[in-house]
């Protein structure tokens, strides 16, 4: 093998050695930061934050508390229009349960869609954990098989270079070569 392959394979392992560094050390500093909030995530998810539940709790309670407003006033309004003032105290009850009810199925979903966040929130802070993991092991170990294959081709050159058997093979294999062309002619 020639002196400029011989160099060229070494530049080779220089470039990936270098890389792999710039790479751990990049890794570092990334992981260094992502791995504990990943960790933290994973452990404890935070889901909707109190303000959000809070919030979404009174946007339920206020558009029920309207409805019931609602029929209670509508109720009212046709009771007095009909002169009927009794006929229409079943529907306000009906209509004050039933907006209870749904309140408190509401508050139970809002409760129940937390959960299914933090449970989310916790999957994948886990699968990015794996990730990040697999990320940084699999691409230095890719650079530093780079830098292998080059030193290693470049030890088999130079092997076959420094060997006076294979040398001497080489010659016998010229010498064949050039008497078979000449008898050819």
């Amino acid at each position: 093998m020639g002196k400029g392959s011989n160099r060229q394979l070494l530049s080779n392992s220089g470039v990936a050695q270098s890389n792999n560094k710039n790479l751990n050390s990049n890794a570092s500093s990334l992981y260094g930061f992502l791995d504990p909030t990943l960790e933290a995530q994973a452990t404890n998810p935070q889901g909707y934050t109190p303000t959000q539940m809070a919030d979404m709790n009174t946007a339920s309670q206020q558009s029920l508390g309207g409805a019931t407003g609602a029929v209670t006033g509508q109720a009212n309004l046709t009771a007095a229009r009909t002169r009927n003032a009794g006929g229409f105290q079943g529907a306000i009850g009906t209509g004050t349960r039933d907006a209870m009810k749904q309140d408190s199925q509401n508050a139970v979903q809002i409760q129940a869609n937390q959960a299914n966040l933090q449970q989310q929130q916790k999957q994948q802070a886990l699968s990015a954990l794996q990730g990040l993991y697999g990320t940084d092991l699999g691409t230095a170990e890719s650079y530093l098989n780079s830098s292998n294959s080059a030193l290693g081709t470049e030890n088999q050159g130079s092997e076959l270079a420094n060997n006076d058997f294979w040398n001497s093979f080489n010659n016998i294999e010229k010498t064949a070569g050039s008497v078979g062309s000449g008898v050819a002619s």
